[in-house]
């Protein structure tokens, strides 16, 4: 009985995540589709998509074009300009700002904001698995030279924001995504984990 539980464990480890996984973007597909067509037929009312996904493909396209044109000096004014509008309405910037700088975090485009760090506690020999977020917290620490570091918990449950000194952290070579990724499986089922030969019993 035993061997046929983990038979089906072993069935149900390769189904289930592919499972979720294509539930998700199906759903997701689904969501932009409706979206498009609801702003097509604002134009065009008894518009349909000639396919399923192709929501998903405009999408795409438009965030792209976007991004061509906030690369021209004139029309990254007019962004400037909306962005100033959104932020008067009450209650808009804090989300807008949230969502930016969550947005550069993992774009990249925040200088050494967004670094996978390696965070030792003063007189500790444990470490932990952080991600550096800002470097200048000045309202926070009071002037004092800290740096402002998230520790990401298991599971994705939120985590401390702690401020430290630079002396206490060792920077990896490791990209904010995959650092959510081994925090929140609490390092389970990794690549080298796989990939170490496994230890012969005695």
């Amino acid at each position: 009985m035993k061997q046929q539980i983990k038979i089906f464990l072993s069935g149900a480890l390769v189904v289930v995540p592919l499972a979720v996984t294509l539930y998700v973007l199906f759903a997701v597909a689904a969501w932009l589709d409706a979206m498009a067509e609801s702003f097509v037929r604002m134009f065009h009312g008894d518009f349909r998509l000639p396919f399923h996904g192709l929501g998903v493909v405009l999408l795409l396209a438009m965030v792209y074009l976007i991004g061509l044109l906030t690369h021209m000096w004139l029309f990254r004014g007019l962004f400037s300009r909306i962005e100033k509008a959104v932020l008067r309405i009450p209650g808009a910037k804090i989300i807008y700002e949230s969502v930016r700088d969550l947005m550069k975090l993992f774009g990249g485009q925040a200088g050494k904001m967004g670094r996978v760090v390696e965070y030792r506690p003063e007189g500790s020999d444990i470490t932990m698995l952080g991600i550096m977020t800002n470097e200048n917290p000045s309202e926070v620490t009071g002037g004092e030279k800290k740096v402002a570091v998230y520790l990401p918990l298991s599971l994705m449950i939120g985590g401390p924001t702690v401020y430290t000194s630079r002396d206490n952290l060792k920077e990896l070579d490791m990209p904010v995504d995959k650092a959510l990724k081994i925090a929140g499986t609490a390092h389970i089922g990794t690549e080298e984990q796989a990939a170490a030969p496994a230890t012969p019993k005695a």
